[in-house]
Formats: C-alpha cells, structure tokens, sequence
C-alpha cells in the first residue's frame, strides 16, 4: 500500500455512478467515460470494493470540496496496482499509470466527471440504469470476492 498525499492523492468514486452515467458496466464504455471528461490515465479500478481511483496532484484534499467523492489525502493508504496489471481479477489499472506528476489526472477533468456522475447516479437510483447482455457477473465481469482485495485505510 502506498501512502497518499506525497506523490499523488486518489479521488474515490463510486463505481455506481461511473457505470451511471457511462450507462455499462462494460470496460470500453467505462472508458470512453473518462475520456469524455478529459481524463486519459492515473485511474485505478478496484472491483471488490467498487471503487474507481483518480488520480490527483498531491494538496488536492485540501480545497476538494465535492459532496459524495471523497479525495485520499495525507491521512490515507491505497492499494496500488503494479503498472503491468491492467485486467481483472483484483485491483487493475483501468487507464495508463502515470509515468509522473504531468500524467496525473487534472483536478478540473475530475470534477467534470464528478458533475456528470450525478446524473449517473440519478439514472442508477430511478432504475433506467441497464446492464449489458452478458454483463451480470459485476463490475468487468469479475465475480464479487474473487478478485483480490485493493485497500484503502485511514492512518492511525
């Protein structure tokens, strides 16, 4: 696990309103999501938990101030993928690692997928959410408990 807060911090976003507002659960739609937001690497998925990861400049915690997506500052640890792990099962990379500091995601492209997740969120909640044929087993297609866990814990 790796501290946040020193090279990068994670925006955690509820895999339901990702899948909300990318209207699947498919891979490629998910995707396509991020990109639609600007957002083209430093994004982790973790499927046990259901979770997506953004991730942000270091001091992002400090003004992030979006009701409903927590940002992991200094006083978190999250579990991060090796850079080759970009299929499930487990924890995997859904976009490109950061190479450094300029491939983390801008803080304005993720409050732009944040806005656009609410309207994820309200279709999940009125039910107009809909899963693709085949897609049942979850998020990716991995079956819930089967996939390693990633973890985020709060520092003592």
């Amino acid at each position: 696990m790796i501290r946040t807060g020193i090279h990068f911090e994670a925006v955690r976003l509820p895999a339901a309103s990702v899948h909300g507002f990318a209207g699947s659960t498919d891979r490629e739609a998910v995707e396509r999501a991020f990109h639609r937001a600007g957002i083209d690497s430093a994004v982790i998925v973790d499927p046990a938990r259901r979770w997506y990861y953004a991730l942000v400049a270091p001091g992002t915690s400090a003004t992030w101030e979006e009701p409903g997506f927590e940002c992991l500052g200094l006083d978190h640890y999250l579990g991060v993928p090796a850079t080759h792990r970009a299929d499930p099962p487990g924890t995997h990379w859904l976009l490109t690692p950061p190479g450094g500091e300029e491939d983390l995601c801008a803080l304005d492209d993720v409050r732009k997928l944040t806005t656009m997740t609410e309207y994820g969120r309200t279709r999940w909640a009125a039910g107009t959410y809909t899963r693709l044929a085949g897609d049942s087993r979850g998020m990716d297609g991995v079956r819930p408990g089967h996939d390693g866990p990633a973890t985020v814990v709060t520092a003592p």
